[in-house]
């Protein structure tokens, strides 16, 4: 009797193995792709969350302004003394030593600047009770004109009073008492900032190189804002100088007093960008106009704007090209921007603050390289964002000592962890 065998255990033939087979199981697909029609962040949503983003880091800084001035200041001003110590590491003198004869510097600068500022505004306060006289004298023919056009004193009184709002006037009263009175607090502050910055920087090469490995696009960004700020500094400086020492020969010549005063001023003024020159003008015109007549104050225009167009526009460019890479419009809204934000000190810092932020946010990232079309001096496109090599560290320079290491532990490599 046969049995039969169950169809669960009937045998089959074993099947062909393949190449596939014996190279083992197939890898798994890739997981499917999101399909390109997807929304995403658009370029408007993007540059909406920045705008807000600015805003609301603006909104801090102005709240912030008694430190972050006075700080940025100091930072900006080490960073243009820095290639001296490296200059004088190179020739064997300590970097202690160094670092103090460059904070001694930067302290003669800053407080004489102020010194020589609140000396004309000094004399000026002594000189003006003796123009008492004349000054009645122009009002006399001033109300004299003004009733020959058929307007009495009692109707230009009253002109006068709609046209100045009292409280306006008081109110820029205290903002600028304020600001005299913040001086000896932002000068302490900026003064302690430089101590600490001048230090934490006298050996800042191995930390450099570690920057341009580990974030190459970030440090050379940092290096041109270091370049462009030593340029700024220095070229306003020799150049705010040359015009002062003119200007003031030229008021010497026409005899207008306190010449010397004025020169200062106009030097201190030729920090303020666009506008600093009109703020120069204003007094020693205003001035001669009352001592010698309204020819002199002609003349004293005159002689301010030829000059400061001749040398400030055609001679300087020359010699230095464009310092700082920005266009006069946006200088011109820096300077009214920074001025909101910081006050006072945001006027002479409104080109340092905007290389600054233009260094961190547009200068880092080759997607926003478009905003440099809108900022840039000139035609020409601005260079691409590229990758710092490590061999590449002396020609970015981050750290101001120029080509070449400054001390043996810079050549040391620098490993990422």
């Amino acid at each position: 009797m046969s049995t039969a065998i169950p169809k669960t255990e009937r045998l089959t033939p074993p099947l062909p193995v393949t190449a596939a087979d014996q190279e083992g199981p197939a890898s798994p697909a890739p997981p499917p792709s999101a399909p390109s029609g997807e929304p995403g962040r658009s370029q408007g949503e993007t540059i909406a969350f920045t705008v807000a983003a600015l805003a609301v880091c603006c909104v801090g800084m102005y709240y912030a302004r008694g430190l972050i001035g006075p700080v940025f200041l100091a930072l900006t001003l080490v960073i243009t003394v820095r290639p001296l110590i490296a200059w004088a590491t190179r020739h064997r003198i300590p970097r202690p030593v160094s670092a103090l004869a460059a904070i001694m510097i930067i302290y003669t600068f800053v407080v004489g600047l102020f010194a020589f500022l609140g000396i004309a505004v000094v004399q000026l306060i002594d000189t003006l009770p003796g123009y008492s006289d004349r000054f009645a004298d122009i009002w006399t023919q001033l109300q004299d004109r003004l009733t020959r056009l058929g307007m009495s004193q009692a109707d230009l009184i009253a002109q006068f009073s709609k046209a100045v709002d009292t409280s306006k006037v008081v109110s820029f009263a205290q903002a600028l008492l304020g600001q005299i009175s913040g001086i000896g607090s932002m000068l302490t502050v900026m003064g302690l900032a430089v101590i600490f910055l001048m230090f934490d920087m006298s050996r800042i090469e191995r930390r450099t190189r570690a920057l341009v490995m580990l974030k190459p696009s970030l440090a050379s960004a940092l290096a041109g804002f270091a370049q462009s700020v030593r340029s700024y500094w220095l070229v306003s400086t020799v150049f705010g100088l040359i015009v002062a020492v003119l200007d003031t020969m030229a008021l010497w010549w026409l005899d207008v007093p306190m010449a010397v005063t004025w020169g200062v001023v106009a030097f201190v003024t030729n920090y303020i960008p666009n506008i600093g020159f009109v703020i120069g003008v204003m007094p020693p015109a205003l001035l001669a106009m009352v001592d010698s007549g309204p020819w002199t104050a002609l003349w004293v225009i005159v002689i301010y704007s030829l000059l400061n167009f001749v040398i400030q526009s055609i001679i300087q460019p020359k010699f230095t090209g464009d310092a700082v890479g920005l266009n006069t419009t946006v200088t011109f809204i820096s300077l009214l921007f920074w001025s909101q934000v910081i006050g006072a000190l945001g006027a002479i810092l409104a080109i340092p603050l905007t290389l600054f932020v233009k260094a961190l946010l547009i200068d880092t990232d080759r997607r926003a390289a478009w905003v440099s079309l809108f900022l840039s001096a000139g035609d020409n496109p601005p260079d691409p964002v590229e990758q710092v090599d490590l061999d590449d560290v002396d020609r970015a320079d981050l750290d101001g000592d120029g080509p070449g290491p400054a001390t043996p532990e810079a050549d040391e490599p620098v490993r990422a962890q």
